[in-house]
């Protein structure tokens, strides 16, 4: 009742229309995995529902997105939270989800993970501040990425030699990129190695 209740107040909703989210069929599950909405009919269901997956203990690690536009997402090992809240911030999620899809009668909108983990986040803060206070902050990867490089290019320009001192340096260079032609050639060919790579937790709703 809470997740319902916030979704209603988040979206300013009537009675009407929280009738109609109120009415949405939810598969309760005991145990790990991701939740989701379904818009379709599926597993039984003859209209849309929402499949929510609840984790057993009285605790369990909180995961959201990682999305710059949302601001603050959990760190990589999740945050620990109680159960009953997480089930409801899970619920916020799809109850989101199925806004944009359309169930609370305002037709559908732009499907966006960034708006769920927004009121998701908003959620914890209400019910569990201790756990927002965990969350971290989530950078635009590209601009920080471009600010590097931006930076990396004026210290070049900066350090570049000139005149004489360049043709040394390129010169010296060239007889480096020989000898390391000749090291390689003599070299005994290295033997393929196996990187193992490691996977970003997955989100607790879907």
């Amino acid at each position: 009742m809470a997740a319902l209740a916030f979704v209603g107040e988040r979206y300013r909703l009537t009675q009407a229309r929280l009738a109609d989210l109120a009415s949405i069929p939810i598969r309760w599950r005991r145990g790990s995995g991701s939740s989701a909405y379904y818009p379709r009919r599926a597993h039984g269901f003859d209209r849309p529902h929402i499949l929510l997956r609840v984790p057993r203990g009285a605790t369990a690690r909180w995961h959201t997105y990682r999305r710059a536009r949302a601001r603050f997402g959990t760190p990589p090992g999740g945050i620990e939270l109680d159960v009953r809240v997480l089930a409801g911030a899970v619920l916020v999620h799809e109850l989101t989800h199925a806004v944009q899809h359309g169930a609370a009668g305002d037709g559908r909108r732009r499907f966006s993970e960034v708006e769920t983990t927004e009121n998701e986040i908003e959620f914890v803060r209400r019910h569990a501040p201790a756990a927002f206070a965990q969350l971290v902050p989530v950078l635009r990867q590209k601009r920080a990425t471009a600010a590097a490089r931006k930076v990396g290019r004026g210290a070049a320009r900066a350090d570049a030699p000139r005149g004489l001192a360049a043709l040394r340096a390129i010169v010296l260079r060239t007889a480096g990129a020989l000898a390391a032609l000749v090291r390689t050639a003599s070299a005994p060919a290295p033997q393929p190695t196996r990187r193992r790579r490691g996977r970003s937790p997955t989100p607790t709703g879907s």
